[in-house]
């Protein structure tokens, strides 16, 4: 079901991009690449980067997390980066939090943005150097820092089969 969520969702993706939308711009190689990565408190799966020279899209995927560890959160931000020889890149960065004194559930969408989101330098570090950060602050004012690895597979070109 993820397989086919992640399909439909790509093949939505690479239709906008080659559809022609607005403005034309020289357009490049199409590159497309899946990530996701889990560890015992939290896993993002179906994320897609779209790469195609006129237009890059990041979609963070879905959020997956253990809820007996994240039951009394009051605020929380969800960070995908890059590790350069720069410093920490920021992709996308959401936050959340509650001012009412009641606590908040954990997203499982994670967001899209569009338009200049890579660097030339970005690119190189990408495979490696990719992570998510989930940071969670509960009832008590105690944050709680979550980072993850990512693994990117590129699926450009790649037959179903």
């Amino acid at each position: 079901m993820k397989k086919m969520l992640a399909a439909l969702l790509l093949a939505m993706v690479c239709s906008g991009l080659l559809s022609g939308c607005g403005q034309k711009k020289a357009e490049g190689p199409l590159t497309v690449y899946s990530f996701s990565g889990e560890n015992e408190m939290l896993s993002v799966s179906n994320g897609v980067i779209v790469l195609n020279g006129a237009e890059e899209t990041f979609y963070g995927g879905e959020l997956e997390a253990k809820p007996e560890a994240f039951q009394n959160i009051t605020a929380f931000s969800a960070t995908f980066y890059i590790d350069t020889v720069d410093g920490e890149q920021t992709l996308l960065s959401n936050r959340v939090e509650d001012l009412t004194g009641g606590t908040i559930g954990l997203p499982g969408a994670l967001g899209k943005v569009s338009g200049d989101v890579f660097r030339d330098a970005d690119l190189a570090a990408l495979p490696n150097g990719f992570f998510f950060r989930l940071e969670a602050t509960d009832l008590e004012g105690g944050t709680n820092e979550y980072p993850l690895q990512l693994t990117l597979t590129e699926v450009t070109g790649q037959a179903d089969g």
